[in-house]
């Protein structure tokens, strides 16, 4: 026999979704986890290029530097964006 409890969530869901009418809670919560994700992979992209540095693998870690700055710039125009209403 079918749940339809879970059909009506999924409903409302998509409703949701759809229609932007999304809680400020549930905005900063995705907001958060978005730049978080974003500063691990900064992290990351650093050691890298560190570590092609340290292996005299200069061209790699240059390229790799330039990601960084390119993903810096943008995590700044995220965090100084004005808030979408």
């Amino acid at each position: 026999m079918a749940d339809f409890h879970y059909r009506e969530k999924l409903k409302q869901i998509e409703k949701a979704a759809s229609t932007n009418m999304l809680s400020e809670g549930a905005k900063n919560i995705g907001m958060g986890c978005f730049v978080f994700v974003f500063i691990l992979l900064i992290a990351f992209l650093i050691f890298l290029s560190v570590s092609l540095w340290i292996n005299d693998i200069i061209v790699g870690s240059l390229l790799t530097g330039i990601v960084v700055l390119v993903c810096l710039f943008v995590l700044y125009k995220l965090w100084t964006a004005p808030k979408i209403p």
